[in-house]
């Protein structure tokens, strides 16, 4: 393999010639030794992946004499994703949200470069809504969510879910979806009776009423053993702040009653405090019916979500606590 020549080499070797002569070699590139100039990396930049979606991204470089070896010699790739040695495709699918900072090597016959790069994985929020139940042929719950899915909210990259209205199924539903997709972020939806976007602050320990499988509880505990109530970890001021500053209702609430919504909420809470790799942040809100004689639509939801996210985006930005939220009601919600 050749060796690059040092530019003091250079000059030790151009000792006979004058400066004028050295300075136009130099001029026309320093090349090496037969006359070629040494591997260049050309990639500067990465597109940014998300989560769980492919990715595929080619590193170039210029003036490769033979072929070029690519290799990470410090730090390391989004989790997911892979370099391919041979023809420097970083391919894969991100499974975790961050920013991945690296350095990438390219070796050819004659010598090598690097390049120190950065891949950046958005925030991933999950957001569930239940299906339609009873008479209801649709559920705005859900329905509001779905204009979000997939869309990048500010800094945020929002996935949807829809979860059974079942004692069964709701919760291992969502729970599979934070598995998947190790979201930093999870919003539990449903509906409820009030016109207004209902912030729950606090998940109790207690189930009831008879779901979409005609299966009923009486008052059984979510987890046995588990604490009373949890508290939510969203930052509720700012985001119900942000809603209100639209012009839209807002609710703040420490009962969210002991059917299907409290059910997923405590379940959701409950994994959080006991998972190893939990969500920074985790909650749950009830919205309106959406139906005739209420103030809002599915579209006004939709739009009381996005203040809703924003807000968020810049509370997990500031590396801040939450702030404290005023409740206001203590009774709980009515299901239609």
């Amino acid at each position: 393999m050749k060796k690059k020549t040092s530019l003091a080499g250079k000059a030790g070797k151009l000792c006979g010639l004058t400066i004028v002569g050295f300075l136009l070699i130099c001029a026309a590139g320093c090349a090496d030794d037969d006359g070629g100039n040494y591997i260049l990396i050309e990639t500067i930049d990465l597109p940014n992946g998300r989560v769980a979606m492919s990715y595929s991204t080619l590193l170039e470089a210029s003036d490769v004499s033979g072929s070029a070896t690519w290799s990470i010699t410090a730090g390391d790739l989004p989790p997911g994703l892979d370099l391919s040695p041979l023809d420097g495709t970083i391919t894969g699918e991100p499974s975790k949200s961050g920013s991945y900072g690296f350095t990438i090597q390219a070796q050819d016959d004659d010598g090598a470069d690097e390049v120190d790069l950065q891949i950046a994985i958005p925030t991933l929020v999950l957001m569930s809504g239940f299906e339609p139940f009873g008479a209801y042929d649709t559920n705005p719950s859900y329905d509001a969510l779905i204009p979000l899915h997939e869309q990048l909210i500010l800094n945020l990259d929002i996935r949807v879910i829809e979860i059974p209205v079942t004692w069964e199924s709701g919760w291992p539903s969502l729970l599979e979806k934070i598995d998947e997709l190790n979201p930093d972020v999870v919003v539990g939806t449903g509906v409820a009776g009030s016109d207004a976007m209902r912030f729950e602050t606090l998940a109790r320990n207690v189930a009831s009423g008879k779901d979409e499988d005609d299966m009923t509880l009486s008052g059984e505990p979510v987890v046995t053993g588990g604490p009373a109530t949890i508290p939510t970890e969203l930052p509720v001021s700012q985001m119900s702040d942000a809603m209100d500053g639209g012009g839209f209702d807002v609710m703040i609430s420490d009962n969210a009653g002991d059917f299907l919504c409290n059910y997923v909420f405590y379940n959701l809470m409950y994994h959080v405090d006991n998972s190893d790799d939990p969500p920074v942040a985790a909650g749950f809100i009830h919205v309106p019916p959406a139906s005739d004689g209420g103030t809002f639509s599915v579209q006004d939801i939709t739009a009381a979500h996005i203040l809703g996210l924003e807000a968020l985006s810049g509370w997990l930005d500031s590396n801040q606590d939450a702030d404290d939220a005023n409740v206001d009601t203590h009774t709980a919600p009515i299901y239609l």
